[in-house]
């Protein structure tokens, strides 16, 4: 592997007349940060002053450029991860669903690839948005594709994905639901709370088995009322739970999100996208899975009107976080890199610029778009 030096760079959380820094990347990893690093024969890439942040994380993405989990091909699978680190992602959790007929084709070819080179992002694992969740809180999710959570059924799911599971939305108000979240948390796997229609004290109970994050907050679950305050007030009361928020005022108003960076605090919101295979894509209607949908101002929606998943990438759910809530840059970016990295348990080489990490790492013009992106210490792209 090469050794590169980005010479030049501004870091996206030092201060605003801090002088440009050079960072060195050997093997895979940065290595030194300083003024005046350098390597003899090294290959250097002048990044002009530009912004260096590290690589984001999305935690929650189904598709991206025409390519989708579901797919079940390594070709799908290239896309969107070429697609992803175009757009500012480097590691992501390849979201999808079950299908109860044991023909999950796509969850085998997603573990066979989780961590492997893809030409973009890595898929880090896998994350199952079900199928043990309510179908009255289903939201967007297919209704064939969700089931009871028996112990048969977990056994089969961990079977299934091998190992790459590494995050699963879950409803812990179903029969069967806190054994299977004990299950899970035991096997390694982050149980997250969502599409569900849990009262405050059956998530506190979903809590206390093992769930530490919350998918797509305020979404796809019961809300908040003054006589009973349903699951947000439980999952604030732990602080030990992240939340999702998907900060593209239309899943979460923008007032809401700033409530919720004052509420839960910059080391508990996660910026994810719940993105589909329209990211990257243009506008207009799209077709997936027999039926068509329309993708419009960043958002995608059944004809019947029904939110389906965003259009607009995680960079620009930082972008629109930082304006929403009035927090510095940095906060922001960090909402999508070092927390969801700490979430993953990868807190000690992703999600940040310092010697040791992963050289998982993203320039950005002036305009907050990408210059150039690279993964593990490899560029993997940049503008002509």
């Amino acid at each position: 592997m090469e050794t590169l030096v980005l010479e030049n760079c501004r870091l996206y959380d030092a201060p605003q007349d801090a002088a440009p820094v050079n960072v060195l990347v050997r093997d895979g990893r940065i290595a030194a940060i300083g003024r005046d690093v350098a390597e003899p024969g090294a290959r250097t890439l002048d990044a002009g002053g530009r912004t260096l942040i590290p690589g984001l994380i999305d935690v929650h993405i189904h598709g991206a450029g025409g390519g989708d989990v579901m797919d079940g091909t390594p070709e799908s699978l290239r896309t969107f991860a070429s697609t992803l680190a175009r757009l500012g992602t480097t590691g992501f959790l390849g979201t999808t669903t079950a299908l109860p007929d044991g023909v999950n084709r796509h969850l085998a070819v997603a573990a066979e690839y989780t961590g492997r080179d893809l030409g973009g992002a890595t898929m880090l694992g896998l994350h199952l948005e079900g199928p043990f969740v309510n179908p009255e809180r289903k939201g967007g999710l297919p209704r064939e594709a969700l089931w009871p959570p028996t112990p048969a059924a977990v056994r089969d799911i961990l079977e299934v994905t091998a190992g790459a599971l590494r995050m699963m939305t879950i409803a812990p108000e179903l029969e069967g639901g806190l054994a299977a979240i004990e299950t899970l948390a035991a096997n390694g796997v982050i149980p997250s709370f969502g599409h569900s229609d849990a009262t405050y004290e059956e998530t506190k109970a979903g809590i206390a088995a093992g769930i530490r994050h919350a998918t797509h907050l305020f979404n796809a679950m019961r809300p908040f009322h003054h006589r009973e305050p349903g699951p947000l007030v439980a999952l604030h009361e732990a602080e030990h739970v992240t939340v999702q928020l998907i900060s593209d005022d239309v899943h979460v108003n923008r007032h809401v999100v700033a409530w919720t960076f004052r509420t839960f605090g910059p080391q508990r919101c996660n910026c994810t996208t719940d993105g589909i295979r329209v990211i990257g894509l243009p506008e207009g209607a799209h077709h997936f899975a027999g039926k068509t949908h329309v993708s419009s101002g960043g958002t995608a929606r059944y004809a019947d009107g029904t939110l389906i998943g965003t259009a607009v990438p995680l960079l620009e759910i930082v972008h629109r976080f930082q304006r929403f809530t009035g927090c510095p840059f940095a906060t922001a970016v960090d909402t999508a890199s070092r927390v969801p990295a700490r979430l993953l348990g990868l807190g000690d080489r992703k999600g940040a610029i310092a010697p040791g990490y992963d050289a998982d790492l993203v320039l950005l013009e002036s305009d907050g778009s990408v210059y150039a992106t690279l993964v593990g210490g490899r560029l993997v792209y940049r503008t002509e």
